[in-house]
């Protein structure tokens, strides 16, 4: 009796203990795999991403900013833009928090822009102001001839960028290029002129261009009326002519001196009264110091007693420089000039 009372204890402290063994397998099972859990990545529900920029507007210019991203230190993330105008800096790639740098390039085109950087399903816009539109002109002036003729200019700007060209004269004519959208050339037509010098503008896109224009040669001085022939004087009777007596033959006299060259007539003397004139000299003529040459329509005559200043006479000779001076008038209207002089301003 007393032994099957052993038995049935010793059986129940087996039983008990195969439960204890395998409830400690159990709990080290369990132990394990929560270690295992623990060094996995978030899941996506878990790695929720702030992002944010500064600043979020450009000038045309151009110019940095920065993406600041806030995220788990397990979280990762990647930055990309859908603008080629927007260069990202740096890695692309990342892990946790990071502050991202990029550079926004300058804007080319007279019109505003935007692009978007994304980081994973988060995302910043970017705006960026339209670039000015400025207009430049090839020269600012011209001059031509009192004939007229064609002139041209050119205009430079941003291609989008209006503009238009006009004249403030009816003498000048805007024959080609009268508007346009980016950079061009403004055709003018200059009609003839029979007055004296005269100068015109035309604005293209706002910049002032002035066309210089030399007046109407003076006309030619009327050819002087000949000398008229005087007529013969009448022939004289002849008288009768007494026989002369024998006369010793006469000793031979000196050899007479023959008459002197008649002296070339005088050129019109500047007994007229004094004039001025100023304007560039045109249709030059002669050899330093005798030169001839228009001036506004009058013409001016120069000799060795002409002096000349801020220029010699070989360089109104070439014609084109722009002079003043005075000097008494001739019975033709023709300027005896007693000083001729470069205008003061012009190179």
């Amino acid at each position: 009796m007393a032994s099957a009372v052993h038995w049935a204890r010793d059986v129940n402290l087996m039983r008990g203990g195969k439960l204890l063994a395998a409830l400690a397998a159990a709990c080290l099972a369990a132990a394990c795999t929560s270690t295992q859990t623990s060094v996995t990545s978030p899941s996506s529900d878990k790695c929720q991403i702030g992002v944010s920029n500064a600043p979020s507007s450009f000038g045309a210019g151009g110019g940095s900013g920065t993406v600041t991203i806030a995220a788990a230190r397990d979280c990762t993330w990647s930055i990309d833009t859908n603008a080629s105008w927007i260069a990202i800096n740096g890695n692309a790639q990342g892990q946790g928090g990071a502050s991202i740098a990029y550079t926004v390039a300058p804007n080319p085109v007279p019109s505003a822009r935007s692009g978007v950087i994304a980081v994973g399903s988060e995302s910043v816009q970017l705006s960026q102001a339209a670039a000015p539109c400025r207009f430049t002109l090839s020269r600012s002036r011209d001059a031509i001839g009192s004939g007229g003729g064609k002139l041209s200019v050119e205009l430079s700007t941003l291609s989008g960028c209006n503009w238009t060209a006009t004249s403030a004269n009816n003498w000048i004519v805007v024959s080609s290029g009268q508007s346009g959208n980016s950079s061009g050339t403004v055709g003018l037509t200059v009609a003839v002129n029979n007055g004296g010098s005269r100068v015109g503008q035309v604005n293209v896109a706002g910049q002032n261009y002035t066309v210089a224009q030399d007046g109407a040669p003076a006309p030619p001085p009327p050819t002087p009326a000949p000398t008229p022939t005087p007529a013969p004087a009448p022939t004289p009777n002849p008288t009768p002519t007494p026989t002369p007596g024998p006369t010793p033959t006469p000793a031979p006299g000196p050899t007479p001196t023959p008459a002197p060259a008649p002296a070339p007539a005088p050129s019109p003397q500047p007994s007229g009264p004094r004039a001025d004139f100023s304007g560039s000299a045109t249709g030059v003529s002669g050899r330093c110091p005798n030169l001839t040459f228009t001036v506004s329509g009058r013409t001016v005559v120069t000799d060795k007693s002409t002096k000349f200043k801020h220029l010699s006479c070989d360089d109104v000779a070439k014609g084109g420089q722009p002079v003043s001076g005075s000097g008494p008038t001739d019975s033709s209207g023709v300027i005896h000039a007693d000083v001729v002089e470069k205008v003061k301003g012009d190179d």
